[in-house]
């Protein structure tokens, strides 16, 4: 059977570009699961740190629950059907944050969160409430170095996407956490529709090229329908049914994003309008709907193998979503300052920590609906579900929220709850850049380095 580059794209009248699903015809196999699978990482963020108590499983390391029924609406109970894909770890700290110039609590934990190195003081200084506003970071985000190992075979090195991920220009450090480095920050693509255009419609288009596309595309699939028969007629079996699913999805997807008429059926959250031209991403109500479709999206961007490093950004550090849709009024930032001494801000905030554990939840079952090789996506995916914060009325940059969900390649054990001492969590990133088969040594500031974390 001949080989098809990883890279091969479905194209059709009109210039369209669509990616394929990673299939056995692309790595030179006959039958799935013959070579090593390919790794993928994705990071997830939710704001203004949890409810500690709320938060933690209930019983030991290794037999524990999530969904406690003498303790319901605990905050991760929402992932008790995935409880063994998981990693819960608690006792990692922002150790990094004693470190380099101070600052707000949330330009720290955000700077911090995913870079677990000193800030850098931008050329304005300390502003507002001790805001850097220009400020930075002083080196890479973790997902920005697992992809310097992982993601130079593929069209995107990696990408972002977010949901009211917007920049403050006052409070800079507090809207980004994916960077390059210091000063080259990753912004995400908060408009499903335009992510759809950027991965999946024509790479590389200008914004008036990609206007008209939309306006005159009826179906991406009906002007691909050749090359699909073309090479439809190439695969085995089991290509074929991956490739068709695939395809399908993307039907989906674009039909939930610009038909004129109802939600497509099937649609995750089918009491809200389909997309169209007056849709605005940024408003509050549309948040959980963006959310969603940026994780559909995240989903076949790796299954296609346009990105191997992915991360979805909801909102920012100081979050100002108002939770309207769990009945709610304040915002999420004015909740956190609460919490400590009102029982009934303590228990809005575990309403909406619990709320992005349903996220979290849908995103592995998208990841586990994917199949690959003898597994699905979520098997060959790590996914790392941050929060800047560990108590969000303090600040605090110890007992920092993680969960590790996926695997990739039978490297992780899953299906734990793990008890730290006062670990650095720059020692998970190692572990995981270690995961990924970098040979780094230290990750982030090495003064608070105390090596992997080996029981991963």
């Amino acid at each position: 059977m001949k080989t098809l580059s990883r890279r091969t794209l479905l194209r059709g009248a009109g210039g369209i570009a669509i990616g394929l699903p990673l299939l056995d015809a692309m790595i030179g196999r006959s039958h799935a699961g013959q070579e090593g699978p390919t790794p993928r990482f994705i990071v997830f963020f939710s704001a203004n740190g949890t409810i500690a108590e709320r938060w933690s499983p209930v019983g030991t390391f290794d037999d524990f629950v999530l969904d406690d029924p003498s303790d319901p609406n605990r905050i991760l109970a929402p992932l008790e059907p995935h409880r063994d894909h998981l990693l819960v770890l608690e006792g990692l700290d922002m150790q990094s944050r004693q470190h380099g110039p101070g600052g707000n609590g949330h330009d720290l934990g955000m700077g911090h969160m995913l870079t677990a190195t000193d800030l850098v003081v931008g050329p304005s200084g300390v502003g507002e409430f001790s805001h850097l506003p220009d400020g930075t970071v002083g080196g890479p985000s973790i997902d920005q170095a697992i992809a310097d190992v992982i993601g130079t075979e593929t069209a995107f090195r990696s990408i972002e996407f977010g949901a009211r991920a917007l920049l403050d220009l006052d409070r800079q450090l507090t809207s980004r956490m994916c960077y390059r480095g210091s000063f080259e920050v990753l912004p995400p693509e908060n408009d499903p529709r335009a992510a759809f255009d950027a991965f999946f419609t024509q790479l590389g288009a200008d914004p008036a090229e990609l206007a008209q596309l939309r306006a005159r595309r009826h179906s991406v699939l009906d002007r691909v329908k050749e090359d699909f028969n073309q090479l439809d007629a190439k695969l085995g079996g089991n290509d074929r049914q991956k490739l068709e699913a695939h395809l399908q999805a993307i039907r989906e997807i674009e039909q939930s994003l610009d038909a004129e008429g109802g939600p497509l059926a099937g649609c995750a959250l089918p009491e809200l309008p389909s997309l169209d031209d007056n849709f605005d991403p940024n408003a509050n109500d549309n948040y959980p709907l963006v959310g969603q479709l940026q994780m559909d999206l995240m989903t076949m961007a790796l299954a296609c193998d346009i990105t191997r490093v992915s991360s979805l950004q909801w909102s920012t550090a100081q979050s100002g979503v108002r939770f309207t849709w769990l009945g709610q009024n304040d915002s999420h930032h004015s909740l956190s300052h609460e919490a400590d001494n009102d029982a009934d801000a303590r228990a809005q905030l575990t309403a909406i920590n619990h709320w992005y554990a349903e996220q979290f939840a849908y995103l592995l079952t998208k990841l586990e609906g994917q199949a690959e090789g003898e597994g699905t996506l979520l098997d060959n995916t790590v996914v790392l579900w941050v929060n800047e914060q560990g108590n969000g009325d303090t600040h605090s940059r110890d007992e920092i929220p993680f969960v590790v969900a996926g695997n990739y390649d039978g490297r992780l054990q899953p299906g734990r709850w793990l008890q730290y001492d006062q670990r650095a969590h720059n020692d998970l990133y190692l572990s995981l850049l270690q995961t990924f088969g970098s040979n780094a040594s230290t990750f982030g500031n090495p003064e608070v380095n105390g090596g992997p974390l080996t029981n991963l």
